[in-house]
């Protein structure tokens, strides 16, 4: 698991500094993280169709989640940018260590909703861990009119480069510690899980969390930032009733 540790943790850091920076390259969106995490990860050759499946589908629900169309992504308070690669880390290592625990999958659906739940902790936890380097980097700002204004360019391109590699240097150990964090508990807490693991409840589970993610892009991108929560509980709820009903009609 060592290789696959130090893929993730190089990986993190190149998608926080990505989004620290503002370079605005689309890469440290929770969609592409994911997607990147599973093409770095090698779970075995019997798991490769899930290398593929489970990327898309955590990736997907984190975008439409975590999306915020009214602030840059520098300025988020989520860490949007590893939320994707953690999630989709612990839940492809988990899936290869615990299929036998979870044996209703329902097509993957299970590891998927494993993969958005830790993705959602980490981007909110993810925030407070990258407050550090924001408030260097304030004063790195503070500093750097000074050093500007004194002609000292070769001080100032040292205090650049030291941002950029501090960036480097969080978003690389927050992915690395938060991955180990989650795949910890989950090895600990989902064997315990195994007879409340039943497929009609990962449907309903998974449906609630497509219907919040709509629901929480609509917002975003049409209705605006207010009522968020109002919007995202109404998608909820709209597909729940919504399965419930398709699954009484079914014959």
């Amino acid at each position: 698991m060592l290789p696959e540790m130090v893929r993730v943790a190089i990986l993190g850091g190149a998608l926080t500094l990505e989004r620290t920076a503002g370079w605005n390259l689309m890469l440290s969106q929770p969609l592409v993280g994911a997607c990147l995490a599973g093409i770095l990860l090698s779970p075995g050759p019997e798991w490769e169709l899930w290398a593929l499946r489970v990327p898309i589908g955590v990736g997907a629900l984190l975008q439409l989640l975590l999306t915020d169309a009214s602030l840059p992504a520098a300025q988020r308070q989520h860490d949007t940018a590893t939320a994707g690669v953690v999630g989709t880390t612990v839940a492809i290592l988990g899936m290869a260590r615990l299929h036998e625990a979870a044996t209703v999958a329902l097509g993957g659906v299970l590891w998927v909703l494993i993969g958005v739940a830790v993705g959602l902790v980490s981007a909110v936890a993810g925030g407070w861990a990258l407050r550090f380097h924001r408030a260097r980097s304030r004063t790195d700002l503070a500093r750097a009119g000074h050093l500007a204004a004194a002609g000292e360019a070769g001080a100032f391109e040292l205090l650049y480069w030291g941002g950029v590699l501090r960036a480097f240097a969080v978003g690389a150990l927050w992915a690395w510690a938060a991955t180990l964090i989650a795949l910890a508990s989950l090895l600990a807490i989902l064997p315990r899980l195994g007879g409340a693991l039943t497929a009609r409840r990962i449907g309903f589970v998974f449906a609630s969390l497509i219907g919040a993610g709509l629901a929480s892009a609509y917002h975003a991108h049409v209705a605006g930032r207010k009522q968020a929560f109002r919007w995202v509980a109404l998608g909820a709820t709209t597909a729940l009733v919504l399965s419930v009903v398709f699954r009484r009609g079914a014959p």
